[in-house]
């Protein structure tokens, strides 16, 4: 009985040290802020907060927990698209934060087509996406 608290006490002290350094370092790089200034909704700030706060307890709890999703398309498609949709703001923001795109372009002397570029990066990074969800990833039962 006792080893069973102690372990449950380890493992909640663990993914509370985790979840914080998830969030210090979403704080760090600007992520809310520069999501509420782009998308010209400031006024939203402490709501996009609580739902990453939220999403991030949401994921912790299912992790533990034994569940499908329903095999519902549009389910499953408007799921997909809000992850990925912060996976690449929260990708972006990071190599904004780090100027990771200047200095490539600056090391590789590449000065014409960026834009194609990046968009490159995007659909590259989509269609890797599309094949891992489509081989058996998470969504397919």
């Amino acid at each position: 009985m006792m080893k069973s608290i102690v372990l449950a006490f380890a493992g909640f002290a663990s993914g509370a040290i985790v979840s914080a350094g998830v969030f210090a370092f979403i704080a760090a790089i600007g992520l809310v802020p520069r999501m509420a200034f782009r998308s010209k909704t400031k006024n939203y700030i402490r709501f996009y907060e609580d739902v990453i706060v939220l999403g991030g307890l949401f994921g912790a709890v299912a992790s533990f927990v034994s569940y499908h999703l329903p095999a519902i398309p549009l389910l499953v498609a408007v799921f997909a698209i809000c992850i990925g949709t912060f996976i690449g703001v929260l990708a972006v923001s990071l190599s904004e934060v780090l100027n990771v795109m200047p200095i490539l372009f600056r090391r590789t002397h590449l000065t014409i087509g960026l834009p194609y570029l990046l968009l490159a990066f995007t659909i590259g990074k989509m269609f890797g996406s599309l094949l891992y969800f489509l081989q058996g990833g998470f969504f397919i039962p």
